[in-house]
């Protein structure tokens, strides 16, 4: 097991414990909240060679409470497309698009099954994904993507890129900071990062979930942040934050007249217990 004792934002070793959670596994593990910056993460996470287990092919196609609904389906593949098609426009991202030049480079980290490498594939863009699922590179593969399996942190790369992107995937790092670190020495002048992550802090539609908000997985997710958290985490290494949005109520059933109310209610207003966020590098 690995120990967070530290907070990752500010340094502080002063937490207090939220709650402790069952994972698919049968291991307890504790929510910790930093006193200082109100950071929450787990206490412990199994190391980053233990923790493929969790990563096997039944979390990508078994529904339960900490794994998709069979991710390689169509019926799936669209409707992911759908929500980061929207992510892109509310993020003002092709705008930014327009004013490259005619080769354009982006990376997916932790880029599951690669649809969105597809996605800016077709786009006309050099595209390319990292994955440490065995089973999504293999399917990546397939359809002719340029999807590699392994360690970000532990990849080298020989051009940089124009756009980095981490679709819900820094709330499982181990090292959030050093990704985005080496993110920002991957990408070129001027280019940008987009992330998507779950939410917490401000007023948020999951605090009427409280522990059993369906984000909180453990121990695929290790770090839950505010918009205050992860933007100070973009700053401390470069970034400068240009657009931020929320969606997402998971209240009452999906298809409902309810859901879609309290949908539109989390993005009219910021209420969403998903957020994105756009941010650009500042030259050194």
């Amino acid at each position: 097991m690995k120990h967070n004792n530290k907070c990752i934002i500010c340094d502080s070793l002063s937490f207090k414990g939220l709650f402790s959670k069952e994972s698919a596994h049968g291991e307890q593990f504790t929510l910790l909240k930093c006193r200082t910056c109100g950071m929450e993460f787990l206490a412990s996470v199994p190391d980053e060679e233990e923790i493929k287990k969790y990563y096997e092919r039944e979390y990508f196609t078994k529904r339960t409470e900490w794994g998709y609904d069979n991710y390689f389906s169509p019926a799936l593949k669209a409707e992911i497309e759908r929500v980061f098609k929207l992510n892109l426009e509310d993020l003002d991202f092709y705008n930014f698009e327009k004013n490259l030049g005619r080769e354009k480079r982006c990376l997916d980290i932790g880029c599951a099954a690669g649809y969105f490498v597809g996605y800016m594939k077709d786009r006309g863009w050099d595209s390319a994904g990292i994955e440490i699922s065995g089973d999504c590179v293999d399917f990546a593969q397939k359809n002719g993507l340029n999807v590699i399996q392994g360690d970000y942190l532990k990849t080298g790369f020989n051009r940089k890129f124009d756009l980095i992107t981490l679709w819900a995937t820094i709330e499982h790092l181990h090292r959030p900071g050093e990704v985005i670190e080496k993110a920002y020495n991957d990408l070129a002048d001027n280019g940008m990062i987009l992330l998507s992550t779950c939410r917490t802090g401000g007023l948020n539609f999951m605090k009427l979930k409280g522990k059993r908000w369906r984000f909180y997985n453990f121990p695929e997710h290790i770090f839950f942040f505010s918009i205050k958290t992860l933007k100070t985490l973009l700053e401390q290494r470069g970034f400068s934050v240009i657009n931020y949005r929320t969606y997402g109520s998971d209240f009452g059933k999906s298809g409902t007249i309810s859901r879609k109310v309290a949908d539109y209610i989390a993005k009219r207003y910021n209420m969403g217990d998903m957020m994105i966020v756009s941010a650009k590098k500042v030259k050194d």
